[in-house]
């Protein structure tokens, strides 16, 4: 007897609920969505071309990983950060990330090491190209491939939960950075040595300084908007 169609239809419901919830998770790390936007699950049903079931299903999935918080009328949206959240995201993402990279390097292979250059390299490119989405999508890849060198199948759900919480805001940092002629990619450069002479300390300092940076430009960023918003008020209330 053939499979029964019931069957083949939770099958196929599970497929479209894992593709639905991988790609979210995806475009929240690489800060497709920023800190505030609301994801409504007719509008995201429509279009991954879909019931509103697994979308549903998904951004549930999602608030319970706090990468998103529930808003009314069946809809989610972005956690805006404070400061304290986001030094706080720091703070542990520099111990889960060193870990791991200092895991990585007792661990890492040549064959590695070349595909993290050619990550390296691509990245470099999109950087000189001004090309923001690209780079971001690459500097995901370089940090996940050198992660996943670790073989800590504990430490990368941690990691993963980490940057579906900062990637939205993050993202806002990779705008205001120019990060051409190298800018943007000598601290990956410094991984790749430090990897390459099997030196932890070397490759968990030049860890610590990229999330360290990426952090100081959120804040940075963060504070000049607050003048910002601060001056249009002042100026609202002069005129009025």
């Amino acid at each position: 007897m053939g499979q029964p169609l019931s069957d083949l239809r939770i099958i196929n419901a599970e497929t479209i609920q894992t593709r639905i919830h991988t790609q979210l998770r995806e475009l929240l790390m690489m800060g497709r969505f920023q800190p505030g936007h609301p994801l409504k699950i007719i509008e995201l049903a429509e279009v991954f071309g879909t019931s509103s079931q697994p979308v549903r299903e998904s951004i549930r999935q999602l608030v319970t990983e706090r990468a998103l918080e529930a808003a009314p009328n069946r809809s989610a949206r972005v956690p805006i950060m404070t400061l304290d959240r986001i030094d706080d995201l720091r703070r542990v993402r520099l111990a889960m990330e060193t870990l791991a990279a200092e895991m990585a390097t007792e661990r890492v292979t040549a064959k590695d090491i070349d595909r993290l250059q050619t990550l390296l390299d691509a990245e470099k490119k999109a950087d000189d190209a001004r090309d923001i989405p690209t780079s971001v999508q690459l500097n995901m890849q370089f940090h996940f491939t050198l992660y996943a060198i670790a073989g800590s199948s504990t430490l990368m759900p941690f990691i993963e939960s980490l940057w579906l919480q900062i990637g939205p805001a993050m993202r806002q940092s990779a705008d205001s950075f120019d990060a051409r002629d190298g800018r943007g990619t000598e601290l990956h450069l410094r991984i790749i040595e430090g990897l390459t002479a099997r030196d932890k300390a070397a490759v968990s300092q030049a860890v610590t300084d990229d999330i360290n940076r990426s952090f100081q430009l959120l804040v940075a960023e963060m504070e000049e908007r607050g003048k910002q918003n601060l001056s249009s008020a002042r100026t609202l209330q002069m005129r009025t």
